[in-house]
Formats: C-alpha cells, structure tokens, sequence
C-alpha cells in the first residue's frame, strides 16, 4: 500500500501531542509533564485519548486557517468524540457558525457543543479565576483534577471532561460554584459509569 499523501493522517500520535502542546502555548517541559499525568489520571482510553488530541489538533489548524475573522482565537476541547468550542463572538460575527462548520466536518467527531461569550471584559480576571479553579480541584480530595479542564470567559465557567461517576462530576462543579467571582458554571463533563 502506498504511503498517505495527507500530512494530516499520515501524522504519528507524538507529532499530535506535540502539536498541541504548541498550539496551547505551553512551556514543552511543563506540557510534557501535565500530558503524562493527564493520561495517566484520565478515564479515557490512551487510543481514545490519542484520537481526541488528534481531533482538537485538526480543529484548532483549521480554526486558525480559516478566513472567517475571529475563529483563530477560538478554543476546541475534545472528548471521546465530544469537541466543546469556546471563547469570544461578538455578536453579528461569523466566527461561531464557521467553527461549528469546521468541527462538524472534522472526522471522528460525534457532537459539538458551543459555549460563546459576546465579549471578554478582563482575561487577567479570567485567568486569575481559573487559577482559583484549579486550585480548589486540587485541593478537594474527592476529585482528581487532571480528569476535567476549565476554561473562563467574563466569569462564566466552562469544564470539560470525562469522570468515573456523576458524583464526581457534581464534585468538580461544586468546586467551580464555590470560587468567588464565578458567574456561572456550565458542565460538558462525561461520565464513563456504566458506559
């Protein structure tokens, strides 16, 4: 059989892995050691863990290639098939439809789920409460915080992840709620129980 001429499918796990490491603007040594822990704390399989980093790999190259202004700036969290897109569309923007377009298009995906704010007032604030965020999860002995990402966007927060039963997805959302300065919590955290 002939080798693929598509540098996107003929792309080793790694060269994903890296590519995302990349594409989030990670220290490589930092990246390095949050994805070892991710995979080894994850409720995913490492194939189904590969194949969503190469979905959000994907969606991300062609966020940022896309002419529609305001897409490049858009998040795609992946899991188990599962993409989230997120961030800033103002309103009268195309960006949101276009994304959606994308990440529907993307083979392997089964769902996407949009969480978009009109505007994003303080991205210090943002992160500063996301820092909070993750610290409540790491600091609750129920929950194992490398199981759920979080995202903020003028306060509203978003988690996305898979988790071994609702009680601990009810856990990560508990910790969310109880950071001052959160306006909402909005859940894309899959339960593997009884899958």
């Amino acid at each position: 059989m002939a080798a693929s001429l598509d540098p996107v499918r003929s792309a080793a796990p790694s060269t994903w892995l890296t590519l995302a490491a990349v594409l989030a603007g990670c220290n490589p040594y930092v990246a390095a050691v949050s994805a070892t822990y991710s995979v080894v704390t994850s409720e995913r399989s490492l194939s189904t863990q590969v194949t969503d980093t190469e979905i959000e790999a994907r969606i991300k190259a062609s966020l940022l290639q896309s002419p529609v202004q305001g897409t490049g700036t858009l998040d795609a969290i992946c899991r188990q098939g599962v993409v989230v897109l997120a961030g800033v569309v103002p309103p009268g923007s195309g960006a949101g439809i276009e994304a959606v377009r994308i990440a529907r298009d993307t083979p392997g995906v089964r769902r996407v789920e949009t969480f978009f704010v009109g505007s994003q007032p303080s991205m210090a604030n943002d992160l500063e409460l996301k820092a909070k965020i993750k610290a409540a999860f790491i600091a609750d002995p129920n929950v194992i915080s490398g199981r759920v990402d979080v995202a903020v966007y003028a306060g509203h927060v978003l988690l996305v992840g898979v988790v071994a039963s609702p009680d601990q997805a009810e856990r990560f959302i508990q910790d969310a709620r109880s950071v001052n300065g959160v306006w909402s919590v909005r859940s894309y955290i899959q339960v593997t129980e009884g899958v």
